[in-house]
């Protein structure tokens, strides 16, 4: 579970330099019960292999099927990077509120491309 804890946590623009995080990630999944199904364990696997699509099965996954355990847990890794002090920057901008704009608008796209090519991932290889 370490490992996937990093891929995610690195997904999302974080690394795990210490344990409590990777602890916190550990508790919570074992508390919320997030447990996957066989086929979600063969695709994390192939996704430790080639952690370059993640981004588009997630991106897809929230279109085709947000329920997916992979997604429930990148979201899980998601709220405790929000609760770590040292990413505060990414979550509370205090910067030109213009550029702000600008990127989000750019992410955005970013993020409907990716979701796009990862519904044809996802249908292509089955993952849904």
């Amino acid at each position: 579970m370490q490992f996937e804890a990093q891929v995610f946590a690195k997904y999302l623009g974080a690394k795990i330099d210490d344990g409590i995080l990777l602890q916190k990630y550990i508790n919570a999944i074992e508390k919320l019960k997030i447990n996957l199904t066989e086929k979600e364990q063969k695709i994390l696997y192939y996704l430790h292999k080639m952690p370059y699509l993640l981004p588009f099965a997630d991106g897809a996954w929230a279109l085709l099927n947000p329920k997916n355990g992979i997604r429930r847990r990148i979201l899980i890794m998601s709220a405790l990077i929000e609760t770590q002090s040292q990413y505060l920057q990414y979550f509370l901008n205090q910067r030109d509120l213009s550029f702000s704009i600008i990127r989000l608008v750019f992410r955005g796209l970013l993020a409907v491309m990716r979701a796009i090519f990862g519904v044809f991932l996802i249908l292509f290889l089955r993952w849904k």
